[in-house]
């Protein structure tokens, strides 16, 4: 049995570590947890308490006393191995400690191309792989003289954000400048990257790494929704047979050998473009949008089980069913919700696997701007892409809302 320290296990990891024989010992930060679980966040990390063999707590934006607590849980516990499983802000760090320690599955340097969006930029300059122009500067401001360099409209993304935060189509100067004040109301302050835009079908690319072997376990077609923020509406796994998904992971594989990343999950994000595919960015981890949920729906492959299957040398489990899976995002009219109808009835719907609708009457349903404000959803599996619409539609009819607008609202 082996001691893994992980920062930012989510419950259903505990579970699974420990089924491939590991003790856990778990690190979070309460803020964190805050921002994604909100009210919640305080009985899921005791539930993370309870689950974990040994627990600690850090501030992950004060780096001096995050790497303090690492280190010391690190002794405490006897750890043979630190991997974090969370969100990039706080991997690096992680990364360093652990290879500094001689704790580390992956070197931080390949962590660091992976997550960082300047690096797997120049990363891939470098091997010759899917290239994109881009230019990149210190902030907001000094990217403004860049605009210049490429024809309009462009991709502005700041780097140090996860989750697609930020990352807005320009496509002129006034809409550059108000996304830099929109930066500025988060506090961000970091590195910016400019890109062409990529026209074709989005995809992500879904990995485990064992050893420095690259297992692609599929390809995952996203629907997005209207620029400028393409947010995504929802997800199929895995992508239809009618792309070229061998030479859409080829590409993928090629960047996880460049990087250097040895052991661990990855999830790539590209675009097929008329000129073929071309990476968008990549992060050391598990995807979101529930894609792990519907990699096993579709394919029976659990892939939260196999990245803990990887850190103990194995690789992951074949594809046991030939299924696909969808995750369909629903988009309300912003405003005051008066009314909900058809819960129950969708939830009873035995190809419904998960449903979300996180707003009761009287509350207020917001404008959609990016992950965290989307208006719940639903994953259903079915037989076939066609079937897979057929029951998201079938959902979406049986759910009747009446809304009062925000206009209504204000006036």
């Amino acid at each position: 049995m082996s001691n893994l320290l992980m920062v930012m296990p989510y419950r259903a990891y505990l579970a699974k570590a420990k089924a491939e024989g590991f003790r856990v010992g778990a690190v979070w930060d309460p803020k964190v947890a805050t921002e994604i679980f909100g009210g919640l966040a305080d009985r899921y990390l005791d539930d993370v308490r309870a689950q974990a063999d040994a627990y600690w707590e850090a501030d992950f934006a004060d780096a001096a006393g995050y790497e303090r607590v690492l280190c010391e849980a690190a002794r405490e516990f006897g750890a043979e191995l630190i991997h974090h499983v969370g969100q990039e802000e706080s991997m690096g760090l992680a990364a360093r400690v652990a290879e500094d320690l001689g704790l580390a599955a992956n070197s931080a340097d390949s962590v660091h191309r992976l997550n960082d969006k300047v690096a797997l930029r120049r990363l891939l300059d470098e091997h010759g792989l899917s290239p994109v122009r881009h230019a990149d500067a210190p902030d907001w401001r000094s990217a403004a003289a860049l605009l210049d360099r490429f024809e309009l409209p462009v991709v502005v993304k700041p780097t140090q954000l996860s989750g697609s935060r930020g990352v807005v189509l320009v496509r002129d100067l006034a809409e550059f400048e108000a996304w830099g004040a929109a930066l500025d109301e988060t506090g961000y302050t970091g590195p910016v990257l400019v890109e062409e835009y990529l026209t074709g079908p989005e995809f992500s690319v879904e990995t485990i790494s064992v050893h420095g072997r690259h297992h692609v376990i599929g390809v995952t077609h996203k629907r997005l929704g209207p620029p400028p923020l393409f947010v995504e509406a929802g997800h199929a796994h895995p992508a239809p047979d009618s792309y070229d998904k061998a030479a859409i992971g080829a590409v993928v594989v090629a960047m996880l050998d460049a990087a250097g990343y040895r052991t661990g999950p990855a999830h790539t994000e590209l675009r097929v473009t008329p000129a073929g595919p071309r990476i968008i960015e990549s992060q050391a981890r598990l995807g979101g949008d529930r894609i792990p949920r519907l990699v096993e729906l579709a394919t029976g492959v659990d892939l939260e089980g196999s990245v803990f299957a990887a850190l103990a040398g194995r690789s992951p489990a074949p594809r046991s069913r030939p299924d696909v899976a969808w995750i369909h995002y629903f988009a309300l009219p912003p405003g005051v919700l008066r009314s909900v109808d058809g819960l129950d009835a969708i939830r009873a719907l035995p190809f419904v696997d998960e449903f979300s609708f996180p707003f009761e009457p009287g509350g207020r349903i917001p404008v959609t701007v990016d992950w965290r404000s989307r208006h719940g959803y639903v994953v259903v599996s079915a037989p076939s892409h066609e079937e897979a619409a057929w029951r998201v539609t079938e959902v979406e009819s049986l759910l009747q809302v009446s809304v009062d607008s925000l206009l209504e609202v204000r006036s």
